[in-house]
């Protein structure tokens, strides 16, 4: 043999075909955890927003349940509840069958709780309205800022 055989040229490396697999599979999951706590935290934010905003509801609506009971105590022990009411805050108006008693209950920055009560000549006091809203006006952006060079 001569000092000059020819050898066999390798083009593969030393990593096999199982090792690129392996490999690729470990960057898959670390992908998909880093994907699935991504998520996991926008869930946990949404829901604290979510019960946040709930707990904001009740709590007006209990106050506008207390409200409409010194609403109630007032028409039944009070000769002038009227001026009673009017004196407490509360914006009367008539109508054709009776008074109607409006009040807010701020629910947060943004909504507010518009109760409308309706006192028939009796007493009786019936719910009207009971109805979130936007606590300000929405104004529109009517900006369009276009590029052009």
């Amino acid at each position: 043999m001569s000092r000059f055989t020819r050898r066999k040229a390798s083009f593969g490396s030393s990593m096999g075909v199982s090792s690129i697999i392996a490999i690729l599979v470990i960057l898959v999951l670390v992908v998909f955890s880093a994907l699935s706590i991504t998520t996991s935290k926008a869930d946990l934010k949404l829901s604290q927003k979510t019960s946040d905003g709930v707990k904001a509801y009740y709590d007006a609506d209990s106050a506008a349940e207390d409200k409409m009971a010194e609403v109630s105590k007032a028409i039944k022990t009070s000769s002038d509840w009227r001026a009673d009411l009017a004196r407490g805050g509360y914006t009367l108006s008539d109508s054709d069958e009776g008074t109607l008693i409006k009040y807010t209950v701020p629910i947060d920055d943004n909504r507010n709780l518009n109760v409308e009560l309706l006192a028939d000549s009796g007493g009786k006091l019936t719910r009207e309205l009971w109805q979130v809203v936007p606590a300000k006006d929405w104004v529109p952006d009517d900006n369009v800022n276009l590029f052009i060079p």
